[in-house]
């Protein structure tokens, strides 16, 4: 079968060609679930040889849905939110869902004006990737559309879902291993100044309140490698990064600077992302299940779409994986 010059190929004749009903087929170019891969491979393999593209707009206008999700993220150079992102594309998908995606660049009002930028749009919900965002800000946009944020928040408005790890007991357990391994003079490095940093600084000074010792903290701006160095000299032989992407520039300084890890100073990082696999040597950290995290948001927004108006508080345990900076023999 052949579509008539001049016109557009309609879903009856893509389901034709691929030997489908049209339910069938269009269930497959929407990406639902309950399609074989066999007959979803052969109903795309039609639609492209005819030509045929989803008529978006159209569908959203019947159904008074825009079938897409906004994501907000707040750093998209880093692994820990571009690993959330990545499993809540991955749940879009599967339900037919598409998404788009603003960067906050670590700025409240950045990440203000890419929500209010989505509502803008019309989207079918919001996943913010983020503790940054203002609290009036997240109220306003879920009282117009689902709204999921994958992070910590303080006292998290009822309006709106929460998906988030469980940073206190997290931090508190990496500590915990430092001690373990005989750190007595362990510090807690962080860049940060949101709600998750501070749980994670709050789960360190915990664990070493516990046995007696005191606890030292510092907050680094960005490449300030002479602090680094200052912290590292400072007679600290353990250090909890609040995140990989600031354990792996203590980690470049020591390097630098003729400091062993782990053999003066034994260093873990936090969120277990693909850095803390691929430098040397390999970095302890503190996995958190992005992906998981990601696709529960969407599961989230689908859900207050069908009804749910109860909120959601979804807590993920996180589990150290002990790597090569803190082995010691």
């Amino acid at each position: 079968m052949s579509t008539p010059a001049g016109r557009a190929p309609t879903i009856i004749e893509v389901a034709a060609r691929a030997g489908v009903s049209k339910s069938l087929a269009s269930r497959a170019l929407r990406g639902e679930r309950g399609v074989a891969d066999e007959t979803r491979r052969r109903i795309h393999v039609a639609a492209a040889e005819l030509g045929y593209r989803i008529n978006s707009a159209a569908r959203s206008l019947a159904r008074g849905q825009s079938g897409i999700v906004g994501i907000v993220l707040n750093d998209i150079g880093n692994p820990h939110f571009t690993g959330v992102v990545a499993g809540a594309e991955a749940e879009a998908r599967e339900r037919g869902l598409r998404t788009i995606i603003g960067h906050g660049a670590g700025s409240a009002p950045d990440l203000a004006r890419q929500i209010e930028t989505m509502l803008e749009l019309r989207v079918d919900g919001i996943v913010v990737v983020s503790s940054w965002a203002p609290r009036e800000v997240l109220e306003h946009a879920a009282q117009l559309t689902p709204v999921a944020v994958v992070a910590r928040l303080d006292e998290p408005p009822e309006s709106l879902d929460m998906i988030a790890s469980d940073d206190a007991h997290g931090a508190r357990a990496a500590t915990e291993h430092l001690l373990a391994i005989g750190c007595r003079h362990i510090a807690y490095v962080t860049r940060s100044t949101s709600v998750t940093s501070a749980a994670r600084g709050r789960g360190v000074r915990t664990a070493i309140e516990q046995v007696g010792l005191e606890l030292a903290e510092y907050r680094v701006g960005p490449e300030d490698d002479e602090e680094i160095e200052r912290i590292l000299r400072s007679g600290v032989d353990g250090v909890l990064a609040n995140n990989d992407l600031t354990a792996t520039e203590i980690l470049r300084v020591a390097r630098e600077r003729g400091i062993d890890v782990p053999g003066d100073i034994a260093l873990v990082g936090y969120d277990d992302t693909p850095l803390a696999r691929i430098v040397s040597p390999a970095l302890t950290s503190v996995n958190q299940p992005q992906r998981a995290m990601g696709r529960r948001a969407i599961e989230c927004i689908s859900e207050r779409r069908d009804g749910r108006t109860d909120p959601e508080r979804a807590w993920y345990e996180p589990t150290l994986l002990v790597r090569g900076s803190t082995f010691r023999r």
